[in-house]
């Protein structure tokens, strides 16, 4: 995200910390680079595009927390910390709840991140998802509109979410 070109250190952290993500767990890098994608289209700040990047590698890779902010900076590591739920907490639904009250909690500039990448999920599924995953996404845009209102990339997670209306 730094820069165009080729080499880039930010691509090559990014690629060898998701290399470990698509090892364990069959996911590639596309995800994360369609949620800083949405962040660019929408005219975020470098920051924010950047922590959209950068949003799954504490949950997914041996990334640190520590190591973000070395590379990265106080802000953006919040900003991954903020949208990093607790694998601590077993039941789903009690780690989702906790993950969307840390995401409000953290402000504005999180809220942002955390709609996009409900956004480039949705857009990506050619399946329904799953009835829990569904109600997390909509308890998370109700959430998020209640305290701090509509965006545009709220909008666009309406609509992804309109694809596939209740049962």
């Amino acid at each position: 995200m730094t820069s165009e070109s080729a080499g880039d250190p930010v691509d090559e952290f990014v690629a060898d910390a998701y290399a470990t993500r698509l090892r364990r767990q069959g996911r590639t890098v596309e995800h994360p680079i369609a949620v800083s994608e949405l962040l660019a289209d929408d005219g975020q700040p470098p920051p924010l595009v950047l922590a959209g990047l950068l949003h799954d590698l504490l949950e997914d890779t041996d990334v640190t927390p520590a190591e973000l902010q070395e590379r990265y900076g106080p802000e953006v590591a919040r900003l991954v910390g903020a949208l990093t739920q607790d694998t601590a907490i077993v039941k789903y639904g009690e780690r989702k709840a906790a993950l969307r009250a840390q995401i409000l909690d953290a402000g504005p500039e999180a809220v942002i991140v955390a709609l996009a990448d409900k956004t480039a999920k949705l857009q990506s599924s050619e399946d329904r998802p799953k009835r829990r995953q569904m109600a997390h996404y909509r308890a998370t845009l109700d959430g998020i509109e209640a305290r701090y209102g509509h965006s545009r990339v709220s909008e666009r997670l309406r609509e992804q979410l309109q694809r596939w209306p209740d049962p």
